[in-house]
């Protein structure tokens, strides 16, 4: 492995940890919408993740089933998660966001979206454009292998 994508493993490794961090802390710190930090996490998934099974949520925020299982019950008594069963296996049960809770999503999306663009703001126009870019590179060469990941695992993307 040569020393540059080595040294490109390494600002990954280092940088990522940080940016979420300061997105977990927005998420707590306003309480968006209502939602503790792991109901969010679960509407993210839900969001990209359609007909999901309770068993790929866990998975994905590292809970139980039975700490997963309340937390959905919660989403579902909120309105903001229904499950259904699934057409070809009907001992299945898939979740989805309902428009609420897509709606909700995207409200706290715009609140995030509002506290990063305020941080990057004094960031020179090249810099931000860079940051696009490599966000772009980012999201083609990693949602490709969480999607083929996902496949083998069973969860539909």
């Amino acid at each position: 492995m040569s020393r540059a994508v080595e040294a490109c493993a390494r600002e990954l490794l280092e940088t990522v940890p940080v940016v979420m961090r300061f997105i977990r802390n927005q998420v707590r710190r306003h309480h968006t919408a209502g939602l503790s930090l792991p109901q969010f996490r679960t509407l993210i998934f839900l969001n990209r993740t359609k007909d999901s099974s309770l068993s790929a949520v866990a998975e994905h925020l590292g809970l139980s089933l039975p700490a997963m299982s309340r937390l959905i019950n919660g989403l579902v008594a909120g309105g903001l998660v229904e499950r259904h069963t699934v057409s070809t296996n009907r001992r299945q049960i898939a979740l989805t966001l309902t428009g609420r809770g897509r709606a909700k999503v995207e409200k706290v999306r715009k609140v995030i979206r509002l506290r990063l663009a305020d941080v990057l703001k004094t960031l020179p126009t090249a810099e931000k454009e860079s940051i696009r870019r490599t966000m772009r590179v980012l999201l083609r060469i990693f949602d490709c292998r969480a999607a083929a990941e996902a496949q083998l695992r069973g969860i539909k993307p």
